[in-house]
């Protein structure tokens, strides 16, 4: 509530400074910002902060490729550790053996259910 009172109050004031003000001082503002603009020296200044914010970005991309990638090969070692651990161990007394399983290159199971496992 705090934040919308204080919100409200700033463009009141701001509204009531800048008609005190009026079109004569816009225009001055307008043309102090637009000479600003067409400085060279901002412009390159503008153009190399935008080289380095181009070159930052790629670095970060390259580092997020090489990170998901490391990730997904130490989960897929996992895994083939997992089924190593698993396959050594065996069924336990009592349990079927468990069904060899691969998977599809869409990453999922396929189907082991036939027509007579389906259910009426």
């Amino acid at each position: 509530m705090k934040l919308k009172t204080a919100l409200l109050a700033g463009l009141a004031a701001g509204y009531v400074l800048g008609a005190k003000a009026g079109r004569e001082r816009y225009e001055q503002i307008r043309s102090a910002a637009r000479q600003l603009a067409d400085n060279p020296g901002v412009q390159r200044l503008s153009q190399e902060v935008n080289k380095t914010v181009a070159v930052g970005k790629e670095r970060v991309t390259e580092a997020a490729s090489r990170s998901a990638e490391q990730a997904s090969n130490n989960i897929a070692g996992q895994v083939g550790k997992a089924r190593e651990f698993v396959a050594k161990a065996g069924p336990k007394e009592g349990e079927p053996a468990p069904r060899e399983s691969t998977m599809t290159s869409s990453g999922t199971v396929p189907s082991t259910t036939g027509p007579s496992d389906q259910l009426p």
